[in-house]
């Protein structure tokens, strides 16, 4: 089965969860409505008997002792007609009025039709007509009792059951308008988070494919998505940056191989054709282009170990002063070609190191600042300690390293020094060809030159 579109199961998810949201808060609010109102119409029902049986009461004669029977009798017919059965005693137990006795057809259809209504819209309550009593008093006197029938525990009319349809019918347009808007922002919202996720995949597969130049467009996102797109732009930067840093790593080692290889293969094409005679002096400027080409295998083949973590310290106490003569030391020679001073200052400090790469960092260093200072500057090595840590600074007053390429002098990719030995490299290369010309033409192509 083919996976969906994070779209598409975005959409689905938001939309399956937002309309069972609705439809629980309907079906929540449809029950709370319903009980509330429920409630309200038995609440009433109460009501409407104690109001019966306060009017009712209003209507006995202290001074004749009876009743108004003609009050009773409207106000029994008006109350059967809302369902309210009544009948009044006096306190011997004579009827003084008696809905049933009055119209007994009528008190039958009222009670047959609130009872079918109800069994028919609410059979749960298994209701029923119960007869509710009051005593009637006057002054305190007891002057008879009033029997109340209704239907219990609640009995709806039909306009009770037209609002409750309308309420109804109210709750299911709004559910479906709410449902429709959270479906369409669903879709939206899941548009929102599915593009540039989208985008950022296929960007990532072409970046994958050696498309390092691509970026993606950074726009006003949530923070974990443009967080995103920064990474996979940073690291289609970084990317870009490795690769063009590894075509200038190729052609410099191709270069600083070429140059003694061309050298060599001149030198014994020249002893081949016996234009040269292989001298000790040629010999040994032809063993130092090995060397030099030895050099840069090795150089390699250290570079390799470095990355690939199979690099053993020997590590051992260090005198970092003591190892900063030694090798300022073999800089003699190129500090005073060049015009330079060097100076060692600073307290003496030990580090727990390995003095041989410790050596090789140190060479570096002093290397490109003999190489990058002015005439007639000064190379400063300072060395310092404290409770946790020794620290050794190499500074000189020359050109410096560009702004841009501060941050990737400690890359694990930084060429800055074999652009200048290519440059240097192919200067020499130079150099060495003139004075191969000038010693042919001095000698006139002589085999004994």
């Amino acid at each position: 089965m083919k996976p969906r579109s994070l779209r598409t199961v975005l959409a689905i998810r938001l939309c399956v969860l937002v309309a069972g949201t609705i439809s629980l808060i309907g079906i929540t609010a449809d029950f709370m409505i319903n009980a509330r109102f429920e409630s309200y119409i038995t609440r009433r029902h109460k009501l409407e008997a104690d109001g019966i049986a306060q009017n009712i009461s209003a209507q006995y004669d202290a001074v004749s002792g009876g009743w108004n029977t003609d009050y009773v009798h409207g106000m029994g017919m008006y109350a059967l007609n809302d369902g309210y059965i009544i009948r009044l005693q006096d306190t011997d137990g004579a009827v003084i009025w008696d809905a049933e006795n009055h119209d007994m057809t009528l008190c039958h259809e009222v009670m047959q039709s609130v009872s079918v209504l109800m069994k028919k819209a609410r059979p749960e309550l298994h209701g029923d007509f119960l007869t509710h009593t009051y005593s009637m008093t006057h002054h305190g006197k007891s002057v008879g009792t009033l029997e109340i029938s209704y239907y219990s525990p609640y009995y709806m009319r039909d306009n009770d059951f037209q609002f409750m349809s309308a309420l109804n019918y109210v709750l299911v347009c709004v559910g479906g308008i709410a449902l429709t808007a959270a479906i369409i922002i669903s879709v939206l919202l899941a548009n929102s988070i599915a593009d540039p996720i989208t985008e950022t995949a296929e960007i990532t597969r072409k970046i994958s494919g050696g498309s390092y130049s691509i970026r993606i467009h950074e726009g006003k996102y949530a923070r974990e998505i443009s967080g995103l797109i920064r990474d996979v732009n940073g690291m289609a930067a970084s990317l870009e940056e490795q690769e063009e840093l590894r075509k200038r790593l190729t052609s410099d080692i191709a270069h600083e191989l070429r140059t003694p290889v061309a050298n060599l293969s001149s030198y014994m094409e020249m002893m081949i054709d016996d234009v040269w005679t292989p001298t000790t002096e040629r010999l040994r400027t032809c063993y130092g282009e090995l060397q030099r080409l030895s050099g840069v295998i090795a150089d390699l083949e250290q570079l390799r170990q470095i990355e690939c973590g199979n690099i053993t310290l020997k590590m051992s106490c260090v005198d970092l002063q003591e190892l900063a003569r030694g090798v300022l030391d073999g800089f003699a020679s190129s500090l005073q070609v060049n015009g330079l001073k060097a100076e060692i200052t600073g307290k003496p400090s030990a580090a727990y190191a390995d003095p041989d790469r410790m050596r090789q960092v140190l060479a570096n260093l002093i290397s490109n600042a003999v190489k990058y200072s002015h005439h007639g500057g000064t190379i400063s090595i300072t060395t310092d300690s404290t409770e946790d840590e020794s620290t050794i600074t190499v500074s000189d007053d020359g050109i410096g390293i560009p702004a841009q390429d501060l941050g990737r002098i400690f890359g694990r990719n930084n060429f800055h020094g074999q652009k200048y030995y290519a440059e240097h490299y192919r200067h020499d290369m130079y150099e060495l060809q003139e004075q191969n010309r000038e010693e042919i033409t001095q000698n006139g192509w002589d085999k004994q030159g």
